[in-house]
């Protein structure tokens, strides 16, 4: 079990005096859209016309490749790669990019046929599109975009977008889009270059038509202890994820600090040694909005949001320790990756309890794996944590926490379920009457794993590990662009596209 204020420590603050003071790069020429509509048309003709559209030209040997050859061909706002895809046979041609040129060639290399040695790394899919809701077509934010049976993944952000970067190996694969009490979408990840609109449907269960095989909370809870072995990884996993944290004043940016981090995960069977983390590359941006006043910095980062994965660190709502000081209620049936999950509310028994977490889990039916959970403090417990939240502030200065609130999921992968996303959101009262004071901080911090892989690593050396006492912003570069290359992310939202534009 861990220690009582082991989560409340992770959203420690700095608040200091004040002394001083994403946009992606592009992806595959293959994404590129274009519009041909011909008929009984020369193939030369046709390739000069999306050479034009799209900014490519094309290499072929005209002994393999008939220009005058006629084609018809009905294609509006297609991608390139479904466009040439039509007018050359994937099963008899290869379509290789090397920079802004696409080279034709035969499948199979007859004798005398030269293929491109091309030492340039294989540019990745750039997939973007949007997820609504079925009904208003409402953006469903921190839905999941996945590649059915591999690792490798993202969410949508608060607006509904996403982006999914995929080596070209991959883009025959299947995505699949996900979000709790929405039927799931199968999709092949082609299919992604020409649609930008995806559209889930809301689906609905009555708690009747499941078999409950747990029969009170208590034995529920029994069950989802009993099963860690078999329903989480009892094995190293080395875990590249995507970290940001974001810092707002009175609802203006004031900071944005993103990286690519990798996290080597110990077993979940094994409670005494701690996940541990590194910083593969990250960036921060220039103050987007001057601070008034004070300096907000949150200490520990990505080390400390990875102990929100409350099976790994068997947090109060789960320990058996603290069972009889909750109580629990198992509200509604809801579907998740098209199968039921019980929806488990809990809160403290009284307001002594400490830490006191009031929220909900989700609870896979068949398996007994807690796959969401998101609370938050009572009110007892905020008062009580705000000594260990709030690291240093200025004499004079009255600094409270008003909003302390917490999300974490899993993803199956493999028979087992492994960490997908947290988020912290955290909101901060701060007053000074000398200094004629009166701010809101608001801070949130996502962390999403992007892929991850079994890995006989045991430690981090310790120059390059990220710690509980490290201030994240304080050891990241300069904001770049491009930075990102072919990691996955989290794509900014609107709100922040606009507040990077201002810098």
């Amino acid at each position: 079990m861990i220690h009582p204020a082991k989560i409340v420590i992770l959203t420690a603050i700095l608040f200091l005096p004040f002394l001083a003071k994403g946009q992606q790069q592009d992806g595959s020429v293959f994404e590129r859209r274009v519009n041909v509509s011909y008929e009984n048309q020369l193939l030369e003709h046709i390739l000069e016309q999306i050479s034009w559209q799209a900014g490519v030209y094309f290499s072929y040997d005209a002994s393999i490749v008939d220009p005058e050859r006629k084609i018809n061909i009905d294609a509006r706002n297609k991608s390139l790669y479904t466009v040439l895809n039509q007018l050359f046979d994937p099963g008899k041609f290869n379509l290789q990019e090397r920079l802004n040129q696409i080279i034709i060639t035969r499948k199979t290399a007859a004798p005398g046929d030269t293929l491109v040695n091309d030492t340039l790394p294989a540019p990745y899919f750039f997939l973007r599109g949007k997820v609504v809701e079925e009904r208003r077509e409402k953006a469903l934010p921190y839905a999941s975009v996945s590649v059915l049976d591999k690792p490798i993944g993202t969410i949508t952000n608060i607006d509904g977008d996403f982006l999914l970067k995929l080596h070209p190996d991959c883009i025959h694969d299947t995505v699949i889009i996900s979000s709790m009490g929405f039927a799931q979408k199968r999709i092949p990840a082609e299919k992604l270059l020409d649609e930008d609109l995806f559209i889930l449907e809301p689906v609905s269960i009555r708690i009747r038509e499941i078999k409950v095989t747990a029969t009170t909370t208590q034995d529920l809870l029994q069950h989802i202890r009993d099963n860690i072995e078999k329903n989480y990884s009892t094995h190293n996993r080395l875990m590249t994820a995507f970290y940001r944290e974001t810092v707002e004043q009175d609802n203006q940016y004031i900071n944005v600090s993103e990286a690519v981090i990798e996290i080597l995960k110990s077993p979940y069977t094994n409670t005494v040694r701690s996940d541990l983390v590194r910083l593969v590359k990250g960036r921060k941006s220039p103050d987007v909005q001057p601070f008034r006043w004070l300096n907000f910095k949150l200490q520990g980062g990505p080390f400390t949001i990875i102990q929100l994965d409350v099976m790994k660190t068997m947090e109060s709502f789960i320990s058996k320790s603290y069972q009889d000081q909750y109580k629990y209620e198992i509200t509604k049936v809801i579907w998740y990756n098209e199968e039921p999950v019980y929806v488990v509310g809990f809160a403290p028994v009284s307001e002594d309890v400490f830490p006191g977490f009031i929220g909900e889990m989700y609870v896979h039916r068949e398996s007994f794996a807690v796959v969401h959970a998101e609370f938050r403090f009572n009110k007892s417990s905020m008062n009580e944590a705000t000594s260990l939240m709030i690291r240093k502030k200025p004499q004079g200065v009255k600094a409270r926490p008003s909003y302390v609130q917490y999300q974490v999921n899993y993803q199956q992968y493999q028979g087992k379920w492994h960490l997908s996303t947290v988020r912290a959101s955290v909101k901060f009262k701060i007053r000074s009457k000398r200094d004629k004071i009166n701010s809101e901080f608001h801070s949130i911090s996502d962390l999403l794993v992007t892929n991850m892989q079994p890995t006989e690593l045991k430690r981090f050396p310790n120059d390059e590990r990220f710690g509980r006492n490290d201030v994240f912003v304080e050891l990241l570069g300069s904001f770049d662009e491009k930075f990102w290359e072919n990691y996955n992310i989290i794509k900014p939202d609107e709100d922040l596209r606009k507040a990077f534009k201002q810098l």
